[in-house]
């Protein structure tokens, strides 16, 4: 009686194992900023869904640190942002990382502020306080509010930082007031008629709040983004902590298949494919055999 059921338990033990086995390897758990959240990770995750009968979970906040954090600790299989990682961080430097689609940087004002277009030189004078009032840019006496986020290692303020200065730890103006997260900017621009700010255009073009200004003359729109015409493009990444794998592996072949391309176009976010600017096309490829793996 004893040995038959000590066999009965273990076959249960082994059945639930296998059982519980067989519902991990199923199941995703992603991380996404708010940019890739807002632009195209939700449609991609119920294309992946229903095309592989799987079940993924994905957090409602938090940005690119947040991500990146969750990935390097494992509690995510796979995180979504808007930069690249950062090598010599060390929460980052054993991530892997491959570009999936394409934003941009976007400068924001309230709506009631005249001015429409600007620089990328005074962009720079702004961010760094060398100009510090709207009538040196042609719009009113009045003091300019430069608003921006707290950490440096946030996608937006980061991309920014290596786009414009080519250092990513240049400062900001010291008087700038700092948000934790692009909503809280984006909100502050909204409140505050003398606001400047920088978002990404998937966030901004949203939000009827705020207005979007031109850079150089160029407008930051689909088309413009994809032909490299608006000079300020921000990648949008995938990240993982090791060689992909499984499931994972999966996931990202079909976001940079034709599928996975096409549903992120028909969000109206800037896929890798369509892009025409200069080494776009072996961009595409790169991005392809960078993930090109033999699953483990």
């Amino acid at each position: 009686m004893n040995k038959l059921l000590l066999i009965l338990i273990l076959s249960i033990t082994f059945l639930s194992s296998v059982l519980y086995a067989d519902k991990d390897s199923n199941e995703l758990k992603i991380y996404a900023c708010g940019v890739t959240r807002v632009a195209f990770m939700k449609e991609l995750n119920n294309g992946f869904s229903k095309k592989f009968n799987t079940k993924i979970t994905m957090n409602e906040k938090g940005g690119d640190i947040f991500v990146l954090d969750g990935v390097h600790k494992k509690e995510a299989d796979i995180g979504s942002g808007c930069r690249d990682i950062i090598k010599d961080d060390k929460n980052e430097k054993d991530l892997w990382s491959t570009q999936v689609a394409w934003g941009a940087l976007s400068f924001i004002v309230n709506p009631k502020n005249k001015i429409d277009n600007i620089s990328t030189e005074n962009i720079k004078k702004i961010l760094t306080g060398k100009i510090t009032n709207w009538k040196e840019l042609g719009g009113e006496d009045k003091p300019i509010h430069l608003i921006i986020r707290e950490s440096k290692k946030s996608g937006i303020g980061l991309t920014a930082r290596e786009l414009l200065f080519q250092d990513r730890n240049i400062d900001f103006y010291k008087d700038a007031k700092k948000e934790k997260s692009s909503g809280f900017v984006r909100k502050a621009v909204a409140e505050d008629e003398n606001a400047f700010a920088i978002d990404n255009i998937i966030s901004s073009s949203k939000d009827k709040n705020i207005k979007l200004l031109k850079v150089d003359g160029v407008e930051a729109t689909k088309e413009n983004i994809l032909s490299d015409k608006y000079k300020l493009r921000q990648a949008l990444y995938f990240y993982l902590t090791d060689k992909p794998k499984d499931l994972a592996k999966k996931y990202i072949d079909f976001v940079l298949s034709k599928e996975g391309q096409s549903i992120i176009s028909k969000t109206g976010t800037a896929n890798l494919e369509e892009a025409t600017g200069e080494g776009d096309e072996e961009n595409l490829i790169l991005q392809n055999l960078k993930f090109d793996v033999n699953t483990k």
